[in-house]
């Protein structure tokens, strides 16, 4: 079984929903956890989070870092 770790903390959950949305146009899976908790506690939880399997951590990391550094490559 692949466990899944947690690759981001969002108080929007627009922007969860965002960032889930380019992961998955990458092919990687995503899990959106807390989404209830976080709409009436946001602060006290942390916002929801954002999960992925931890065997497509390197490309999430990869897509991530290239849509916040796109002049990197």
């Amino acid at each position: 079984m692949n466990k899944l770790v947690t690759v981001g903390y969002y108080l929007d959950l627009n922007e969860a929903y965002i960032i889930k949305g380019l992961l998955e146009s990458a092919g990687i899976k995503t899990w959106i956890f807390d989404e209830h908790a976080a709409a009436y506690t946001p602060f006290v939880i942390g916002g929801v989070r954002l999960m992925v399997q931890q065997l497509d951590l390197d490309n999430t990391r990869k897509v991530l870092c290239r849509e916040s550094f796109p002049d990197a490559e």
